[in-house]
């Protein structure tokens, strides 16, 4: 959505995940924030529903270091309004961890490379950059030819 993070509901309702205006109406941003926290544990619940297909045992299974509750990670609010600065930093704190977890098992259970990791003849014209090419013709005759 643009250089400015957004985020929208169901309703197809946008709420901008950058900085509030003022720190004691910022409902839009507390709104936000509560969808993020919303999709991250959906995307927890993912994780482990395809451990589990693939057979994981329960205690290797993913799940997250703290828990999500609605608005609350480990029981520390991420909404601003009204809330605490430090349990307002905790609460991040706690989701950034979450997000690590998040990133290392995505990375881990897809073929998922970083676009560093690709060279330019492995990078599909058109398609999945998730699916390797061997590489082209062309980049086989041009480094062929080289002495």
């Amino acid at each position: 959505m643009g250089s400015y993070p957004r985020i929208m509901d169901s309703n197809n309702n946008t709420y901008e995940l950058f900085g509030p205006v003022n720190l004691f109406w910022s409902t839009r941003y507390d709104k936000a924030m509560t969808l993020f926290l919303t999709c991250l544990k959906d995307f927890a619940e993912f994780a482990n529903s395809k451990d589990q297909e693939n057979n994981i045992p329960p205690e290797k299974r993913f799940k997250l270091p703290y828990k999500i509750e609605n608005d609350k990670v480990e029981n520390y609010s991420i909404t601003q309004s009204f809330n605490k600065q430090e349990n307002w930093t905790k609460a991040l704190k706690y989701t950034l961890c979450n997000l690590k977890w998040a990133l290392y098992w995505f990375v881990g259970n897809t073929n998922f490379q970083p676009l560093s990791a690709i060279t330019p003849a492995e990078v599909p014209a058109v398609g999945s950059l998730y699916t390797k090419r061997g590489p082209d013709s062309k980049s086989v005759a041009r480094n062929s030819s080289k002495p």
